[in-house]
């Protein structure tokens, strides 16, 4: 992970903290307790979004992870009373901070003190007991305060969800239905989505609330409990002790795992990992069968140890660490099957004692790094079925064995053996709270996951996804979703299978991931049993921000690769095909808006006098300039006064003067007040003779073939805008058509160079093909002039261009087969920044423009996201990947160079150039060739500059621009001047010479 905590969120969080602290400050004083939390993060993971929701609220507010747990516990009885309850029992792992072996709070259900078994049922309920004993010793939040989470929903309601009445329907002919009026209305199983409330488990939460334990072991609850259960007496409930034990310990190679004391299944998970590490099940990482396999004949045998040598400590002799040592690990080794499936050696009639539970597992992690992992269980789903005071009662000592050499044979006041294994599992690095639900499928679900992720390397999430399996003798019971080729394998080698499709069958994995170092928290909720997870750390935004920052990577990489593939010439549409003839010249008229060119113009005149195309009118529109530009229009022109009248269909600021050049009769110059470019340009419309509108900028010089090319593509009357291809004036050469040179440009005209060169040839291209061109170019756009008229003119903004062709657009939506083209034949060249304050200035005025369009045409790109091309890709790729991606990538590097640790943030950042510079060099030379497929070659001379041009633009160009688009938009909403570049005003008509060395 790469980011981490920012200071500011750190603050905010310490302010919530310090807002609820007054209903805990009492507990944390008495017991001195440091206020400053170690990573201030913490989680839940937890098979109900109630549950989840009552430990959040209880770690929001200066709870620790036992108070969480004990609020999550009680929940989870409320709203999965078929899995726990305080009618049952469980187990905790408790793994304090700075710690390094958890303790472990044994609480589940033990028998009577009779001293025959007499096939009892239903064993002292310990849940209400070991959640009070736990918070005397660990607890900070009052105990009331923990409960009432599940008084509300028990009281107030919650819906039901699919899981409860699936439970409900299964459970129903061993429930007492008339007697369940609030499960079973009218006789039914309650419907998902509606609203169960349990009036009768709330007033009896409530006065566990108010009185404690003995409320629940004593008085009329304890009462009805004994009435229920014949052979369960007051002083049975009164005298039921929670036992504090050790966990069992395994040392794998990459950490050690700490699972459920016995008579729980925590000595069968620790053999199982210990057996997979001893059979290096890591080899069978790509071959999906001798996995299953191997995994299998492992389950069988941690079976057949757990039912013969497991069984309650306080009655019988576990010797845990003979159990988990090296030699014993080996000899079990020895004795799995690595070809067939082996048969067990255990009777079945224990096994059915061992198969009939089930549980509900929850993991807890706290600001100060304190995990519990704890399972809690009635034995079988809804226990015995017996119900009384709002719960089901647990059938815990029907679980004992019938062998009087067993084990877990029935003894007075023992616990029964369950398949419940709580874990913690601890590295270097991290550590995991672990568990699942599942009957006696728990420890082999546990293995084959703990599996794939200590031993394959598997992301805990893939290994909790992945298809499960669980065997009996020759008999394997697998989740759908294995590939024929595994189930082959698995029938060649002699099993049967059988797919199971009821999800719950395979358990349910719930997991919370500490990150030592930096306190992230990852979560694991295993879907099967509709799990979930929350965690109040900069985790979630942190995995938010770094799935983000890979979708704008991705679609980074997928725009320019999509336009550069559609821009090849295979992808050239019909139309691009036909090779067109000038018939006829038709009448165009130029429009050169002009404020302040003084530097340009006279380049401009030249370029516009000797231009071979006869139909044409030229219109200067000099827009206030306080300059010398009216002078030397004046002066190189020999003006006169005109006497033609304006249309009068576009608005604009007052004209003072209108004439024609003496020289040149085609030229004209408008003399207006100033108004910006588009009251320019909507003042030269006015005066416009001809059908076909060119807008230029002043330092735009057109080549002799732009205009035929103009000319040639209008004859088709479907297209209303067109626009041209532009060259950097820099490069121009005596040979405008042909080559380029770099000699008289500087590196930063060379970068922008190529940004032409890749936004021309591969950008327009492309987005033309689309018909999605969203801005066609203001140094050398084409209308026709109804089609300006109609659309009312050119919007006063500093981004008229892209403004004047979403118009166009706008137009299109209402005449369906009108269209805007790109005429990449028709070649001008604009003159470009020379230096980096005017290159900011008008980049930063570019970025104006967009953010201005995307607010003025919101309406007409929502309308039409999908439906129009141009709206899709101006608002995904100009928008989204263009100007958002800059912020988010831009936020998540800064992030990163603050809080992450050196060494990741700078490999992250070597991975990061290297790819850019291997897109970035292969786009370049991409947009090099296909300059030279349409003509354009450089000077081997050139070869060298291009190169270093290349490192510059992947290195340092991309980052410039990546500023400039957030500085343009943030200025945007304090500013919209316009950033009027200056023009430098060079004679490129003749400065560079004539070069006859070879082209490359």
């Amino acid at each position: 992970m790469f980011i981490k905590k920012l200071s500011i969120l750190l603050i905010i969080n310490s302010l919530v903290l310090g807002s609820v602290i007054p209903l805990n400050t009492a507990s944390a004083e008495e017991q001195g307790l440091n206020k400053e939390s170690k990573y201030d993060n913490y989680g839940v993971s937890a098979s109900h979004p109630a549950a989840v929701e009552a430990g959040m609220e209880v770690l929001e507010n200066g709870g620790n992870a036992v108070d969480a747990a004990i609020a999550v516990s009680y929940a989870l009885g409320v709203v999965e009373p078929y899995g726990s309850g305080i009618g049952g029992g469980g187990q905790m792992l408790i793994l304090p901070p700075d710690k390094e072996e958890p303790v472990v709070y044994d609480y589940r259900a033990s028998a009577t003190s009779d001293e025959e078994w007499n096939q009892q049922v239903s064993g002292v309920p310990g849940i209400v007991r070991g959640l009070a004993i736990i918070h005397e010793d660990f607890g900070l939040t009052p105990m009331e305060h923990l409960i009432s989470p599940a008084v509300s929903l028990a009281e107030e309601g919650f819906e039901v969800d699919y899981l409860l009445w699936e439970r409900l329907e299964a459970a129903s002919p061993r429930l007492p239905v008339e007697e369940l009026p609030h499960f079973f209305p009218d006789g039914k199983t309650i419907e998902p989505g509606k609203t169960l409330k349990q009036p009768e488990l709330a007033e009896t939460l409530t006065a566990i609330q108010e009185d404690g334990p003995r409320a629940f072991y004593a008085g009329e609850i304890g009462g009805k409990l004994t009435e229920t259960i014949p052979y369960l007496d007051a002083e049975e409930l009164a005298t039921y002790e929670v036992e504090i034990t050790e966990a069992v310990k395994g040392e794998l190679e990459s950490g050690t795992l700490y699972s459920a004391s016995a008579p729980l299944a925590g000595v069968s998970v620790v053999q199982s990992m210990l057996l997979a590490e001893e059979l290096n099940i890591a080899e069978t990482k790509e071959n999906e069968f001798e996995f299953v396999h191997i995994m299998n004949e492992i389950s069988k045998i941690t079976k057949n140890e757990r039912i013969t040598k497991v069984g309650d400590p306080e009655f019988t002799d576990v010797d845990v660490d003979v159990l988990t040592n090296d030699e014993h690990i080996k000899e079990l080794a020895g004795q799995v099957s690595l070809s067939e499936p082996s048969k067990e050696t255990i009777f079945d009639e224990e096994r059915e004692h061992d198969e009939k539970t089930d549980t509900t597992h929850f993991v807890v992690v706290d600001p100060d790094g304190m995990v519990v992992s704890a399972t809690d269980t009635l034995s079988n789903f809804f226990g015995s079925g017996e119900y009384t005071s709002g719960f089901f009662l647990n059938n815990s000592t029907e679980q004992f064995s019938e062998f009087g050499d067993s084990p877990n044979k029935y003894e007075p006041n023992k616990r029964s053996r369950s398949l419940s294994a709580p874990t913690i599992y601890v590295d270097d690095e991290r550590v995991i709270g672990i568990g699942t639900p599942g009957g006696n499928r728990i420890p082999s679900v546990m293995a084959q996951v703990l599996s794939r992720h200590l031993y394959f390397g598997e992301p805990l999430e893939n290994a909790v996804e992945a298809k499960r399996f669980y065997g009996e003798d020759d008999v394997l019971y697998v989740e759908e979703g294995y590939s024929e080729e595994v189930l082959g394998d698995m029938a060649r080698a002699g099993y049967q299978f059988e797919n199971k499709r009821l999800a719950v069958y395979f358990g349910g994995i719930q997991a919370l991931e500490l990150n030592k170092a930096d306190g992230t928290i990852n979560g694991i909720a295993d879907m099967r049993r509709s799990g979930l997870w929350d965690a109040k750390d900069l985790f979630k935004w942190n995995e938010f921000f770094e799935n983000l920052f890979f979708v704008f990577f991705i679609l980074g990489i997928i725009f320019p690769s999509l336009h550069l593939l559609h821009s090849l010439p295979w992808f050239r549409s019909k139309e691009e095909s036909i090779k067109k003839k000038l018939e006829e010249e038709k009448g165009i008229s130029v429009l050169v808006p002009c404020y302040n060119e003084q530097g340009i113009i006279e380049t401009s005149l030249k370029n516009m006098s000797s231009l071979p195309y006869k139909n044409v009118e030229v219109i200067y529109i000099n827009d206030g300039s306080n300059d010398q530009t009216f002078s030397l229009l004046h002066t190189y022109l020999k003006l006169k006064p005109s006497n033609k009248a304006p249309l009068k269909k576009l608005s604009h600021k007052s004209v003072k003067n209108f004439y024609q050049s003496e020289l040149y009769p085609f030229i004209y110059v408008v003399d207006k007040v100033n108004g910006g470019k588009a009251d320019a340009l909507n003042a030269g419309i006015e005066y416009a003779s001809e059908d076909i509108v060119v807008s230029l900028d002043a330092d735009t010089v057109l080549t002799e073939n732009a205009l035929p090319k103009v000319n040639e593509t209008f004859e088709d009357e479907d297209v209303v805008a067109a626009g041209g291809m532009v060259h950097v004036l820099q490069t121009k050469t005596s040979n405008p058509l042909k080559r380029l040179s770099l000699r008289h440009a500087n590196f930063l005209v060379r970068l922008q160079m190529f940004d032409f060169l890749k936004a021309f040839y591969i950008t327009k291209v492309s987005l033309a093909r689309f018909h999605a061109l969203a801005v066609i170019s203001g140094a050398f756009g084409i209308f026709r002039k109804e089609a300006l008229l109609e659309v009312g003119g050119y919007r006063s903004t500093i981004g008229e261009d892209i403004d004047i062709t979403l118009k166009m657009h706008e137009y299109i939506a209402k005449h369906i087969s009108k269209k805007v083209v790109h005429i990449k034949d028709a070649i001008s060249y604009t003159e470009m920044p020379e230096t980096w304050n005017d290159f900011f200035k008008q980049r930063v005025r570019w970025q104006k423009a967009y953010i201005d369009c995307v607010i003025h045409f919101h309406s007409f790109f929502r309308k039409t996201l999908f439906r129009k091309a141009v709206s899709f890709f101006y608002i995904f790729e100009s928008f989204l990947v263009g100007i958002i991606s800059a912020f988010i990538m831009t936020g998540f590097f800064i992030v990163n160079a603050i809080v992450s640790p050196p060494e990741s943030y700078l490999s992250y950042m070597l991975y990061y150039l290297t790819f850019l510079f291997i897109f970035g060099v292969v786009y370049d030379i991409a947009a090099l060739i296909m300059n030279r497929y349409h003509g354009f070659r450089f000077q081997w001379r050139d070869i060298p500059s291009l190169c270093i041009t290349i490192l510059l633009d992947v290195f340092v160009y991309r980052f410039a621009l990546m500023y400039i688009v957030m500085h343009g938009t943030i200025e945007y909403f304090f500013n919209t001047d316009w950033n009027k570049v200056s023009r430098t005003g060079r004679n490129y008509q003749t400065e560079t010479k004539p070069d006859t060395s070879p082209a490359a």
